[in-house]
């Protein structure tokens, strides 16, 4: 019987050959498996996506899958750079296919061995980094030519079929140069934000304004303040990209000053000489000594503003200690919450209102026995489930049988292997959709509730404890039982409306502590309907 064979084809937005496009690829591959009496199952593609990294490539992850699951023994690619160009990727994947009885095979190639993975892994990043240094080497000559080689930049607009060549936007160059002058007669990038906002006049992105992107970073010497554009000055190399093997994200990097290349480009110009340098020493003056990180809280990134949903964050003290106050409204005063509430006085009654309401026996035992009531629904839906499946998987093996037979028979014709084939991957689909059905439930522990209550109630004690083992260990309690905690600003006079979003699931989790069984579980909650308890203190 024929070899099952999967084919994969891979382009990035760099290569623009015809001879790399995914159907050309496709075709060859399909020729090869002709050639070598390979059944082809499945046609796996990634379009416009590096070979630099597997993370973003859901063809790839979607064949890994396959092979681990058996759908086909052979891979075919039109050679090993399609697979990845990555070292430690290729070699991977090699390493797993190989584990999963699966080999690969290539048009250059034909079957790949650890040889030809170490060496054409070693040419695919050697690719990389050359192709790396020479578009560096392009960047610069853009640079040298007194032309724009980065992104976008708030001001100015690219001239049409000259590229690298920008214009002036006078309409945002006035905004730039009402900025400047703002800054310099005393108003804070918060202030300044407020007051385009206000307006509606738009942001380089389109969106609203904010303070972050009026200041900048000084190491980056981004944002408005910052953009040496502004005084007729293209500045390149301030900072490098490279990709996360984890995550395979592109990180920026800042680069030594000593590595900036400038240019002269006074065509581009929209802050005069002498506005320029005093905004320069004020930005200098005001920058001072960089804050240490801000200490932990107890509820910090849980309070929420009630009128738009932005967090609140710490904002000056009074006697009562520090104040919260909406970000949004701090930021880019979009938000009409101007109230300020003392973090004491949120945490206090947060931590009274979860005693009083998530600890209450009567509420924990409805929790618990709704929830018994939905695995029980499930459970007899599972039940039809699994029997209308079965009867799916007896069909299959039926059929199977008999194309068998037929083949035993004498019949080799190629639609009753193909027909066979397709069946077989059917027949392990059923299997799959089965067994997923079929999972065990999770039940709660009679402990569970018990320990759930004890944990709400050891909230005030890790909390007067003084070490930072109870201070942590407070933290992470509380945010297995609190969702947000959102302010409802009231009346002049009046306390603001404090409403906390609290998740009784973490009972069930309790419940996989105490039975010892795993993360997986506990993830069921989610998909029966449960949402957070709310109440308002």
């Amino acid at each position: 019987m024929a070899l099952k064979a999967a084919i994969y084809a891979r382009f990035s937005d760099k290569e623009k050959q015809t001879d790399k496009s995914i159907e050309d690829q496709v075709a060859l591959c399909r020729t090869m498996c002709e050639r070598d009496g390979l059944l082809v199952v499945e046609v796996y593609s990634d379009h416009g996506i590096s070979g630099a990294s597997t993370v973003n490539r859901l063809g790839l992850q979607r064949m890994m899958r396959d092979a681990k699951a058996g759908k086909f023994a052979v891979v075919v690619a039109e050679s090993l750079d399609r697979i990845s160009r990555d070292q430690e990727d290729l070699a991977g994947i090699h390493k797993r296919l190989n584990f999963a009885r699966v080999e690969i095979r290539t048009f250059v190639d034909n079957t790949v061995g650890e040889i030809h993975v170490g060496v054409k892994g070693l040419v695919g990043a050697l690719f990389l980094k050359d192709l790396a240094q020479k578009t560096r080497r392009g960047q610069a000559g853009v640079v040298r030519d007194g032309r724009h080689n980065g992104g976008r930049s708030f001001g100015y607009r690219p001239v049409l079929g000259k590229p690298g060549v920008l214009e002036i936007d006078e309409a945002e160059a006035e905004i730039v140069r009402e900025i400047f002058d703002l800054y310099l007669d005393g108003y804070t990038a918060r202030d300044i934000a407020a007051r385009l906002n206000k307006r509606g006049a738009p942001g380089p992105r389109g969106g609203h304004w904010n303070a972050s992107t009026i200041n900048g970073s000084r190491t980056r010497r981004n944002g408005i303040l910052q953009n040496d554009l502004y005084a007729g000055k293209i500045i390149w190399n301030r900072q490098s990209f490279v990709k996360d093997p984890e995550t395979g994200k592109r990180i920026s990097r800042p680069n030594p000053r000593d590595q900036w290349m400038t240019a002269e480009a006074e065509q581009l110009r929209i802050i005069d000489s002498d506005t320029w340098v005093l905004a320069q020493s004020r930005v200098g003056d005001r920058a001072g000594t960089p804050h240490k990180a801000r200490p932990q809280h107890l509820l910090s990134g849980l309070v929420k503003c009630g009128k738009c949903g932005s967090g609140m964050i710490a904002c000056g003290t009074d006697k009562r200690g520090v104040r919260l106050m909406c970000s949004r409204r701090r930021e880019t005063g979009l938000c009409d919450n101007g109230i300020g509430v003392p973090r004491s006085t949120v945490e206090d009654r947060v931590l009274a209102g979860i005693e009083e309401h998530l600890a209450d026996p009567e509420l924990v035992a409805e929790y618990v026995a709704e929830y018994h009531r939905i695995m029980r629904e499930l459970n007899s839906k599972a039940a039809v489930q699994i029997r209308a499946i079965e009867k799916r998987l007896t069909t299959v093996n039926t059929q199977i049988g008999r194309l068998v037979d037929a083949i035993v028979g004498g019949s080799l014709a190629r639609a009753l292997q193909d027909r066979l084939a397709a069946l077989e991957a059917e027949r392990e689909e059923i299997e799959r959709e089965k067994a997923a059905v079929g999972a065990d439930p999770v039940e709660f522990h009679p402990n569970a509730a018990n320990a759930y209550r004890l944990k709400i109630r050891s909230l005030k004690k890790w909390l007067a404890g003084t070490g930072d083992e109870a201070r942590q260990a407070a933290f992470a309690g509380i945010r297995q039982i609190v969702e947000k905690v959102t302010i409802h600003p009231r009346g002049p006079g009046e306390p603001v409306g404090i409403e906390i979003d609290g998740q009784l699931a973490a009972i069930l989790r309790l419940s996989d502590t105490v039975t010892g069984a795993g993360e997986s579980q506990g993830a069921m909650v989610a998909g029966i309907g449960f949402e957070p308890m709310t109440f308002r203190l």
